[in-house]
């Protein structure tokens, strides 16, 4: 069994590197460079995962947090993506159960013309995909409409549909797969940078930075797959790769907002002025919308989160919802991701496809890949894997379909039965986010961490140990969600987690002064309403 993600397993792995025979090493640990060093390891290669800033930094981190099902693909004519996205929502399904909730989307109706071309739809995509049979569609009247989403304004209302998506978490995901690939033998190290790539005849030298250390180092593998999202196009570069298509960057940006302001029953699905569609979403005590879908320019972390963005959404949720207008001062908090896809001339963003595409350099012979999504990342990861291992010479069918996810060993039900009592939503979000690991938590003790209601110290405490959390953004972020859906972005317990932090990793009274500033400075950033309307 392989050693927890602990600093110390990151300390030891970076020091091996340079000795390793690797076959694979993989640029960006988003979910689909998790996903790739995962299959890649559960096939037997000797497999190598660098991630720049932290596991799910970037777009990984900052998606709808949905699992769909191909629904909204289907109008596009686009039959074999609906397929692979209805089975992969299934397949992730078995895999990571704690992740995959379903959840009810409710989309109203405005006639009955529309009415009926959506119960069409979505008869069709139920004979093309596979829904089981408790989350196949139903049409409600207005009247069924209004008693299960009692939010929606009535006034033009005919209807609605109704079908079934899967709520996750998408940097929870990103974590469980790299905890998985680490779990097959992967070396999985975050906060490392690639600084440079000489392909040669049989191996390519991929020159590293430790961007906490300092330290630098040079590694050698025989295959170098670039997943490194919106900066796949940057990553070529250094590899001196000529040529193929070039990423065209969209911003997707998220509202969130107090419960009680949009208090929604369900996941609504909402029109834009511009007749997208739209999304508001409940979770812990609050209500998200989103998202956009226009042009960025080159990539950024931290995409801004403009006045106009946020007023272009809020806009959709007041022409949806009833009850007093929903405004800039609602916001509690933002996120925006940008989306890599492939330039395709003459097409406005939401036109452009979402698959994914492979590219190799015949120059190099880097193999990069951009495009595709959060639902189907295990399906991209094969298709990879398979060119790897051919160009390899090695002979493994692919496994990633079998074996559960870290967390995803038992059923949510099985494992809250095995907790001890807890407050209310305590349990909860400790199976939503952690899954079967919750038991290892709460053994840890049940005490709440300062100024946090509902979370534990014990989380902090496992996080800091086996998933190699090394900033206050990495635990507060990505490993417990708080900075987005906490209404006070987990400022309120921040000295007691830093202190836990500085303890366990070492950190000087500077640094964790420094990363305290840090972690305010970013909260504020997400705080549209106090930004002045445009961080």
């Amino acid at each position: 069994m392989a050693p927890p993600l602990s600093p110390e397993a990151r300390e030891a792995m970076l020091a091996r590197l340079p000795a390793e025979r690797l076959d694979l090493l993989v640029v960006g640990g988003g979910i689909t460079g998790a996903g790739i060093a995962r299959d890649a390891a559960l096939r037997g290669l000797a497999v190598a995962l660098v991630e720049r800033n932290d596991f799910a930094a970037g777009t990984s981190s900052r998606s709808s947090k949905l699992i769909h099902g191909g629904v909204r693909y289907l109008e596009q004519g686009d039959v074999a993506l609906v397929r692979e996205s209805a089975d992969e929502r299934q397949v992730l399904r078995r895999l990571a159960p704690h992740l995959t909730a379903p959840l009810l989307m409710v989309m109203p109706t405005y006639g009955r013309t529309m009415h009926t071309k959506l119960a069409v739809g979505l008869w069709t995509f139920e004979k093309i995909a596979t829904v089981p049979a408790d989350e196949r569609h139903a049409m409600w009247t207005r009247e069924e409409t209004l008693r299960n989403e009692p939010a929606l304004d009535g006034e033009r209302l005919f209807g609605a549909a109704t079908f079934t998506e899967y709520l996750t978490d998408d940097a929870r995901l990103v974590l469980a797969t790299v905890k998985g690939a680490h779990a097959a033998g992967a070396h999985c190290v975050n906060h490392v940078a690639v600084t440079g790539l000489d392909p040669g005849g049989t191996t390519t030298v991929v020159h590293l930075r430790d961007a906490l250390a300092g330290a630098s180092c040079r590694v050698s593998a025989r295959v170098v797959v670039n997943a490194a999202g919106p900066w796949v196009d940057a990553v070529r570069a250094l590899a001196g790769a000529a040529g193929g298509r070039r990423l065209h960057l969209t911003k997707g940006i998220h509202l969130v907002v107090p419960h009680a302001r949009l208090p929604i029953r369900h996941a609504v699905v909402m029109q834009t002025r511009d007749r997208r569609s739209a999304f508001a979403v409940p979770r812990d005590g609050a209500s998200y919308v989103g998202t956009t879908d226009t042009d960025h320019g080159p990539p950024v972390d931290h995409p801004a989160v403009t006045a106009d963005d946020a007023e272009y959404l809020l806009d959709a949720a007041n022409r949806c919802f009833a009850g007093s207008p929903v405004t800039v001062s609602d916001v509690t908090g933002t996120w925006a991701g940008l989306r890599p896809l492939l330039h395709e001339d003459g097409k406005r963003p939401s036109e452009i496809s979402r698959k994914d595409e492979i590219m190799v350099d015949a120059g190099t012979g880097l193999i990069s890949i951009a495009g595709g999504k959060l639902t189907t990342y295990r399906r991209m990861a094969e298709r990879v894997v398979d060119l790897v291992c051919k160009r390899l010479g090695h002979r493994a069918a692919c496994r990633s379909e079998e074996v559960p996810l870290p967390g995803g060993e038992r059923s949510p039900e099985d494992v809250a039965r095995r907790l001890p009592a807890l407050p209310a939503g305590t349990a909860e979000r400790l199976v939503r986010l952690h899954g079967a690991d919750a038991e290892a938590i709460v053994a840890r003790g049940v005490d709440n961490v300062p100024g946090l209601p509902g979370v534990l110290r014990a989380e902090i405490a496992h996080v800091l140990d086996t998933e190699m959390a090394l900033t206050l953004e990495d635990l507060l972020e990505r490993r417990t969600r708080l900075l987005l859906f906490d209404p006070r972005q987990g400022l309120e317990g921040l000295g007691a987690v830093a202190e836990t932090a500085a303890a366990r990793l070492g950190w000087t009274r500077e640094r964790t002064a420094a990363e305290v500033e840090a972690y305010r400075a970013l909260a504020a950033s997400l705080r549209l309403a106090r930004a002045g309307g445009e961080p």
